[in-house]
């Protein structure tokens, strides 16, 4: 059995031992994705007649904000509103009603890139490795078994957001069934219809419309929440599959994943100690003096996060030399040494590992030249 489950920025993750990231691993309250998934929930809520601010209540948004595509919103926002919308709409049916309005083009680049993936493998991988663009609210990962390719998304227990009871909780696993097959609908034509359902809860109202929705057998009070589709189409091309465009999406996506890992709580503390003074770069036990606490437990809280003194130094480094390299006309050793290299030599080992090239390819490209 092979499984797939969701990872971080590393490029290729274990096939047999599942990695699991929670969302609250890039901060909950740090601001940093598209309205897309609050629109649609204003849109389904709206409709049922419920007060858009009554929904947005404690979020610190409006509906001005929330239409506005340059407004950065985030996890904890939208969980806020989706409790709000829980508790006053009397629908059991929200979550899928809102999932089915969110498709590839409502997630940017992340969506971009599983609709030009080679092949739907490669999509639901895509999916899994850069599921913190998403805004997901639940973590996801999929497997495959016998004849079947199968997404699996928690149980009740297994939940970890602040304050999650069972109608929210159904609330987000209703979305996230009918995201899914949206979405891969998008990228496959929509002939790509799921093989079967399974569902913890026992038959909820709105088990007709799941079943409308997902176009497949549905069990319910199962041991656990699965979508499966026949692994046999694993290998069969998206509709707008292109190879040279996914390879640079996914750079895109990484770049991205990146960002989101440097501006997540301590770690963005780390990052500005390590800016802070270009070409100086304190050590651990400085920056954890600085932040007032040990070293042992700066690098407990930055592994909490998914990441490490020593990464965040190295992505310090890169993007200084970048910087240096397509800005100034600074020789190699004079880089090298503001960058705290003992030599140009070790410098230009380091940032072909760092890049695949040269400096001297690097600034060749961008046209600077070489002095």
């Amino acid at each position: 059995m092979q499984h797939r489950a969701l990872a971080d920025a590393t490029p290729n993750p274990p096939r047999d031992e599942p990695v699991t990231h929670a969302p609250t691993e890039i901060g909950w309250g740090e601001r940093r994705f598209a309205p897309s998934k609050l629109v649609a929930l204003l849109e389904v809520t709206s409709e049922a007649g419920i007060d858009a601010k009554a929904v947005l209540a404690d979020t610190e948004l409006d509906v001005e904000a929330v239409g506005n595509p340059f407004t950065l919103t985030s996890s904890l926002q939208f969980l806020t509103a989706a409790r709000n919308a829980v508790r006053l709409c009397d629908a059991p049916d929200l979550g899928v009603r809102v999932g089915c309005r969110l498709h590839a083009s409502s997630y940017g680049m992340y969506g971009y890139a599983l609709l030009c993936s080679e092949a739907l493998s490669k999509t639901f991988d895509t999916a899994v490795k850069y599921h913190q663009l998403a805004n997901g609210m639940l973590d996801i990962r999929w497997i495959e078994h016998d004849d079947a390719a199968s997404w699996i998304f928690p149980n009740r227990d297994e939940v970890r957001l602040p304050e999650i009871g069972e109608p929210l909780y159904h609330f987000l696993i209703d979305l996230q069934f009918a995201v899914h097959v949206t979405v891969i609908k998008d990228v496959m034509g929509a002939w790509c219809v799921p093989a079967r359902a399974m569902f913890t809860q026992e038959p909820p109202p709105h088990a007709a419309l799941l079943a409308d929705v997902l176009e497949c057998p549905l069990a319910f009070g199962q041991p656990q929440n699965l979508l499966s589709y026949p692994a046999a189409w694993l290998s069969r091309a998206p509709q707008l599959a292109n190879p040279i465009t996914a390879a640079q999406v996914s750079t895109q996506c990484a770049r991205l994943v990146e960002q989101f890992r440097w501006h997540a709580g301590v770690t963005r503390r780390v990052y500005q100690e390590l800016t802070r003074t270009p070409g100086k770069f304190p050590d651990i036990e400085q920056i954890a003096e600085s932040l007032c606490m040990t070293s042992r437990t700066l690098r407990r809280k930055l592994e909490a996060e998914g990441a490490s003194y020593s990464e965040l130094l190295t992505g310090v480094r890169k993007a200084l030399a970048m910087d240096y390299l397509s800005t100034t006309a600074l020789s190699i050793d004079d880089i090298a040494l503001t960058l705290g290299f003992s030599d140009a030599v070790s410098f230009r080992h380091a940032f072909k590992r760092w890049t695949g090239k040269t400096p001297n390819e690097v600034r060749r490209d961008r046209g600077v030249a070489l002095p």
